[in-house]
């Protein structure tokens, strides 16, 4: 609609002013010494409009002589850009469809005219890598740095990602530490330093490492719970196996509080004292448990050891709540036989027996039965807990 209007406009314009020439074309005179120009005002008006037409176009056309050389020089940076971006894109299509040595050529190559240098030497190192060419890899990392002085991080991570894929433990944590420095609370840096750590198993500086990984959210809530407890009990595992006492009485005093009656560390533990022979410690430790939880595993060592007479009379209260546990009624037969109480025993060990027999419930019986001079029936418990042996493999 405006466009219309604009046309109908020019055109009763272009009316106008043809009457206008036909009424009254005005006169140009233009002496000059002995020169005079006589012409008509709109003929002189049409020659100044093509001088100035001309005028302008030699001096575009000046200007652009004037400038090629610089216009030649940009059009050509501009041109080597765009095939560097050719040949990065292929490089990094070679690299995803695992074309090592063709992607590390194009990557390179594209260097440097490329406007993303660090992608490039980044991606070649992996290249690298994949090759076997572990010098090449660092050298590409090196250069990265340099191409890029402020992504000093990045480039490191890539570095130690690298490192932990080729198994290069000690290079993999030399970087990892560097980063830490650099960047203490940089949640990849510190999961890299978990995985690291897994790896090698080593279970101090893991436990070390939960603080930060909780503190900042590296895992979720359930992984980290998962994490502690696998670091604690292979520590403590690692720790019994050397027999080094006190360093596992410290790691037992220090446990986080939801691990302090974890019932896998806690058997782990009892077992080593009652190994070395600490009874009491064992018994104390199995009482404090116990008293906070039932585990039928717990109960089954506590009626192992041998601390004091007050054992008896403590598991005997946990019958109430646990009426029907065959371990149980195998711990107190074996507390009452350390008390000499054999009526007491043998009504436990049958009671046991009733609940669920086991191989090891028949071995108690027997042995109090021969203790009573009762070889017949002691022979008949240790049949059957024979047979349920021979039955259970």
């Amino acid at each position: 609609m405006i466009r219309a209007l604009f046309i109908f406009i020019v055109l009763l314009a272009s009316v106008w002013l043809g009457v206008q020439l036909k009424d009254d074309p005005g006169y140009l005179l233009i002496a000059y010494h002995h020169w005079t120009i006589e012409t008509t005002l709109w003929v002189a008006t049409i020659l100044c409009i093509l001088a100035f037409c001309l005028f302008h176009t030699i001096l575009l056309l000046m200007h652009w002589i004037v400038h090629l050389p610089t216009s030649w020089s940009l059009w050509l940076a501009k041109r080597r850009g765009q095939i560097a971006q050719a040949k990065t894109r292929q490089g990094l299509i070679e690299f995803s469809e695992g074309y090592w040595q063709e992607a590390k050529t194009h990557l390179i190559n594209a260097l440097p005219d490329t406007d993303t240098p660090l992608l490039n030497y980044l991606t070649a190192a992996r290249a690298a890598q994949e090759m076997g060419d572990n010098k090449l890899r660092d050298d590409y990392l090196r250069e990265a740095q340099q191409s890029m002085p402020e992504a000093k991080i990045a480039v490191e991570l890539t570095q130690a990602q690298l490192q932990l894929a080729n198994r290069q433990w000690e290079q993999a944590l030399a970087t990892l530490r560097h980063l830490q420095d650099l960047a203490p609370h940089h949640p990849y840096v510190l999961k890299l330093l978990m995985h690291l750590y897994e790896e090698v198993k080593d279970w101090p500086q893991l436990i070390t490492l939960l603080p930060a990984l909780k503190r900042n959210q590296v895992i979720t809530e359930d992984k980290f719970e998962r994490l502690q407890k696998h670091a604690y009990l292979q520590s403590m595992l690692d720790l019994i196996k050397q027999s080094q006492s006190l360093a596992l009485e410290k790691l037992i005093n220090d446990l986080p509080k939801v691990l302090i009656h974890d019932p896998e560390l806690m058997t782990a533990y009892s077992h080593y004292l009652l190994h070395q022979h600490e009874d009491i410690k064992a018994e104390a430790l199995l009482r404090r448990c116990l008293r906070k939880q039932f585990s039928e595993e717990w109960v089954t060592i506590y009626g192992l050891t041998k601390a004091n007479d007050s054992q008896l009379s403590f598991a005997e209260t946990l019958l109430k709540d646990h009426a029907h546990s065959a371990p149980l009624f195998l711990c107190l037969g074996r507390l009452s036989m350390s008390q000499q109480l054999w009526g007491k025993a043998k009504t436990y060990f049958e009671k046991s027996i009733e609940f669920s027999a086991t191989p090891a419930a028949y071995l108690e019986l027997g042995k109090l039965l021969e203790q009573l001079n009762e070889h017949p029936e002691a022979c008949q418990a240790f049949q059957n807990g024979l047979w349920l042996a021979t039955q259970n493999h």
